[in-house]
């Protein structure tokens, strides 16, 4: 069954003849036309008395009587993209073109244009019409006289065939654009993962891999390892020295740019690379802030990591120019090389940050390689650590207390709670040995937990039994990672509420570094502790670099002389004028002075000359247990004159 037209079509009737014309309209229109002549030419024409009966309209007819008419007429269509579905054409057409020219020209106009060649049998054999205008399934021929259902079936069976296969044609042209628009809508996603993917891999400042993408290839490294016994790779962990104060003093937006630049020369190094290692695999990688690693994959020997240190090493350290400003920046570094033992990452990764440890603590700007020396210690260190998680459990850590007194009045105003640790196996180990580690290995928010707790609870018993003492306090040292956790404040509101004590019985310590690490959120919580009536001292003042412009902003109570000043103030006029000024600079800003190192005479008294509030050193007393600072405690309540107390 054939489908039904969806539109009027459209046809054309190119033909000389009028009453051809009217014979056409009569079968394709509804026009009823009674005119007896009419009839008569039907009959001729058709063969069919009574031809012209009327028919239900289904075609748009217009109606040309020459070639070149026509013509134009289907140019115009065409034009106006409304063009014909089908022709007849006359083949004989005096005195203007005939039916084959005109048929040549009407393709040239619509070259998909459905015709019908209406000829007598005396015209052109179809031999010759097929001769002039080729084959094609686009022409028929329809001899006269034509039965007036032929022309109708014509009609019909060519405007659909051509209807059809412009729907068709369209259909394709819009599945041609749905395709096109889903290419670009998979395009254009396919962009957007590869962006995501590429985001979670590549640090969003330098756009070196990251971490995640630098562990990821050091893990092939390692199974590769495993695989062939003569592969070698290796990691050159490196920092910016004193990067801290490049951001402080020139800003954050210099700072990264900074970064940025480090990236690109640690990249120009390995493109310039001379040695057996290919570049495809090098990578460079940003783990945060200044810290970089570079991974080098498949080296020959170890002189190709060491060669590849010291390129990076001497282009970092070239004059940089960042808006303006001329920057030197040196490196540190270490270099660790693939080992047999290492099964993740994390292993090389923690060697190479070893070196680079060890490097600095031998000068800035060096480059270290990871031995076995290192490696010892690197493992007394996690030994160690993991004692001091220990030795906090099961209380190994004890606290002794250092008087700090008065160089006015001689008297008694506060002890310095001290942390000491006495180690089952290693017997005593400094301070100075365990506080860093606990800083590193984040042990010290544990243990700095146990001093405060510990310290205002012996504070808490002395008060009990010294009633009358007067008011005596506690000073405890904060590290700047205790300073800057969140839990912090309500550790100490906690540890006050606790032990019944009010904020001015406590004295909080911290160096300069609190201000250089997390300045912003150091501040935070120094005006936090101020607000609860806790008086904060600024300890070691004088060994840093940033105090002077955080003392008028920062809520500091006193400023804690470091004992290098104080060490040779009579043989070095330059220190003892140093610490008067300090003392003139803390009085205009209504602070206290503690002098730190007091160990001996002359320099108490030099002290005293200089109007230093208070003091604390050796020569006033040494750092004592809770027994002694007991009995300090009981001498200096009782009403007889308080004297300095023993060295």
């Amino acid at each position: 069954m054939n489908s039904p037209i969806t539109s009027k079509p459209r046809i054309l009737v190119i033909d000389d003849d009028a009453t051809i014309h009217q014979a056409f309209q009569s079968i394709l229109t509804p026009k009823r036309l009674d005119s007896a002549s009419l009839d008569a030419s039907m009959a001729a024409l058709f063969d069919e008395p009574g031809a012209a009966q009327n028919s239900e309209t289904t075609f748009e007819l217009d109606l040309a009587q020459q070639g070149q008419i026509g013509f134009e007429m289907v140019k115009a269509s065409v034009a106006a993209n409304k063009p014909y579905d089908m022709a007849f054409v006359d083949m004989r057409m005096p005195p203007g073109w005939d039916g084959l020219e005109t048929i040549e020209h009407l393709w040239t106009a619509d070259p998909d244009l459905e015709v019908v060649i209406c000829t007598a049998f005396s015209d052109f054999s179809w031999d010759e019409i097929i001769k002039r205008l080729g084959h094609t399934h686009r022409l028929l021929l329809l001899r006269k006289p034509f039965d007036k259902a032929e022309v109708w079936q014509l009609a019909s069976a060519q405007a659909r065939k051509r209807q059809a296969e412009t729907a068709a044609r369209n259909h394709g042209l819009e599945l041609q654009a749905a395709n096109k628009r889903l290419e670009e809508e998979i395009a254009a996603r396919s962009r957007v993962e590869d962006k995501l993917k590429h985001d979670a891999l590549h640090d969003g400042l330098t756009d070196l891999p990251n971490r995640l993408l630098l562990t990821e290839r050091i893990e092939r490294c390692i199974e590769r390892s495993k695989r062939f016994p003569d592969y070698k790779y290796a990691v050159l962990f490196l920092d910016l020295d004193d990067f801290k104060l490049i951001n402080d003093t020139m800003g954050h937006t210099i700072g990264d740019h900074l970064l940025m630049e480090v990236a690109n020369r640690i990249n120009k190094s390995l493109r310039s690379l001379d040695t057996p290692a290919r570049l495809d695999d090098q990578t460079p990688a940003r783990l945060g802030g200044d810290e970089f690693v570079v991974l080098l994959d498949g080296i020959k020997t170890p002189d190709d990591a060491y060669q590849v240190a010291d390129r990076i090493h001497k282009a970092i350290g070239q004059k940089m120019v960042i808006a303006g400003h001329e920057i030197v920046v040196t490196t540190s570094m270490g270099v660790a090389l693939s080992r047999e033992d290492y099964q993740v990452p994390d292993d090389i990764l923690r060697d190479a940050d070893a070196a680079l440890y060890n490097s600095k603590a031998n000068g800035k700007g060096r480059v270290g390689v990871f031995d076995e020396k290192i490696h010892q210690q690197v493992m007394n260190r996690l030994r160690l650590s993991s004692d001091l998680r220990k030795a906090i459990e099961l209380g190994q850590l004890r606290l002794l207390y250092q008087p700090i007194v008065s160089l006015e009045s001689n008297k008694l105003e506060s002890f310095e709670a001290l942390v000491r640790w006495e180690h089952p196996e290693m017997g005593c180990i400094s301070p100075v040995l365990f506080i860093p580690l606990a800083e590193e290995t984040g042990t010290i928010h544990d243990l700095g937990k146990w001093v405060l707790r510990e310290a205002c609870q012996q504070l808490r018993i002395w008060h009990d039994q010294y009633p009358d003492m007067g008011h005596v306090t506690m000073s405890v040292n904060v590290s700047s990672k205790q300073l800057v956790l969140r839990d912090f404040i309500p550790c100490v509101i906690e540890t006050l509420a606790t032990t019944g004590l009010q904020g001015l019985d406590l004295n909080i310590e911290v160096t300069e570094s609190v201000l250089i690490d997390n300045a912003e959120a150091a501040c935070h919580s120094l005006e936090a502790l101020g607000a609860l009536g806790i008086h904060i001292h600024l300890d070691d003042f004088g060994t840093g670099y940033s105090s002077l412009s955080y003392l008028h902003q920062l809520p500091f109570d006193a400023i804690k002389i470091d004992r290098s000043f104080v060490k040779d103030m009579a043989l070095d006029g330059r220190n003892a004028n140093i610490v008067q000024a300090i003392q003139v600079m803390a009085s205009n800003r209504h602070m206290s002075v503690i002098a730190e190192g007091i160990e001996r005479v002359d320099q108490l008294v030099q002290l005293q000359t200089l109007d230093c509030n208070s003091g604390q050193g050796y020569y006033l007393s040494r750092p004592v247990d809770a027994k002694t600072a007991q009995a300090m405690l009981a001498k200096e309540s009782q009403p007889a004159e308080a004297q300095p107390a023993a060295a």
